[in-house]
């Protein structure tokens, strides 16, 4: 980012639901085109002032093979707004959100919409498995949870916390969800979870193993999407930016080293090249895929396992509003819920720095760095 900062002006997304339930007779479309129009309607934006459009989908809709076409095209958009889609499994919303960046930085364009939407609904079950082994992320998870000494009680901590905090964000990050059907928020989140009713659930992969329904994301429904613009135009337009990106940074390792594990190369590596360490960053979201792969990942930023020690994380700084267990995971569309959801944090707390960790399928890793200053 050297030419033009790049502003994160507003966030929407849907409910997320588990899949199945709710949403289980719409579709990428549909859900796509409810996040777009609720972000540029509840923001009063001007589709025409709209550049280009970057959308992901993993599991693709038949017959709209470029479905972020479709979304311009459906949502009455202008004809003119350039679209591609994009799929890079977990890390598919940072991706678009690369893309969009990239170009608003360069001054190709000035303003561009990012966003991702799963549909796991009508996944077929061949789609939860990793290609190159044939395994599940599960079944990758116990492994490296076996390999990092990863406890139960430790995981059911992660997953209970949060609950608690997605239960108690519920009232601010209403501003973010658009209805869809009647369904005003998230349906993961509850109230009435324990670590001790946690306790009770049997194993989800492996007899022998400690990863739960619990304590893992659930398959869900959902779509979000993130309007970006130059710092310029968002001034021009009277728009207060929630904060700016910073920084990216991508990596990837063998699945043998760790299906999910490469956000130990990405964290670390943003913050050398940003010169901090975890100390100096307010906010942390870290997507979680499994309570156990938070666990391990934190553990290998403080160890120094794929690059220089990070110091201490701050538990009281990570996924204050709750994240991927207790909110939900419609894989593409998780990278918008999270910058939008840590851009809005940074600005109600006035924060000068947030950092976003996500892993994803195939071992890869994406780290974004935002600022206030």
């Amino acid at each position: 980012m050297t030419d033009q900062r790049v502003a994160i002006v507003a966030g929407a997304r849907t409910p997320f639901v588990k899949a199945g339930q709710a949403f289980a007779t719409l579709g990428p479309l549909a859900l796509a085109k409810q996040a777009v129009r609720g972000l540029l309607e509840r923001h009063e934006v001007d589709p025409a002032g709209i550049d280009a459009m970057a959308f992901g989908v993993v599991v693709a809709e038949p017959g709209k093979p470029n479905l972020a076409r479709e979304i311009v095209l459906e949502t009455g958009l202008p004809a003119g707004i350039e679209a591609q889609t994009v799929s890079s499994y977990c890390i598919t919303g940072l991706r678009t959100a690369t893309i969009v960046a990239d170009a608003i930085a360069r001054g190709r364009i000035s303003a561009g919409i990012a966003g991702g939407v799963e549909w796991l609904s009508g996944a077929d079950p061949a789609t939860f498995q990793e290609p190159t082994t044939g395994l599940s992320m599960g079944q990758h998870m116990e492994l490296t949870r076996a390999e990092w000494n990863i406890p139960r009680t430790r995981q059911d901590e992660v997953a209970l916390a949060s609950h608690r905090n997605a239960v108690a964000a519920r009232q601010h990050l209403a501003q973010e969800i658009v209805p869809v059907g009647g369904v005003t928020h998230d349906t993961g989140p509850r109230p009435d979870t324990s670590l001790e009713r946690l306790a009770t659930l049997k194993p989800a992969f492996d007899p022998a193993g400690t990863i739960t329904a619990g304590n893992a994301s659930p398959v869900s429904d959902g779509a979000s999407a993130v309007l970006l613009m130059s710092e310029r135009r968002a001034a021009l337009e009277g728009r207060e930016p929630l904060g700016f990106i910073e920084a990216m940074e991508y990596a990837a390792v063998h699945p043998d080293e760790g299906l999910l594990m490469a956000p130990a190369i990405t964290v670390p590596r943003l913050l050398e090249r940003a010169g901090l360490q975890l100390a100096d960053i307010d906010l942390l979201e870290i997507h979680e895929a499994f309570a156990a792969q938070v666990l391990a990942n934190v553990a290998a930023w403080e160890r120094g396992w794929k690059g220089r020690p990070t110091g201490p994380v701050d538990w009281s700084r990570v996924n204050v509003n709750g994240s991927s267990v207790a909110v939900g995971h419609p894989w593409a569309a998780t990278g918008g819920r999270i910058l939008a959801a840590l851009a809005y944090e940074m600005a109600r707390r006035d924060a000068r720095r947030g950092l976003i960790s996500i892993c994803a399928a195939g071992g890869m890793a994406g780290a974004f760095l935002l600022t206030r200053a």
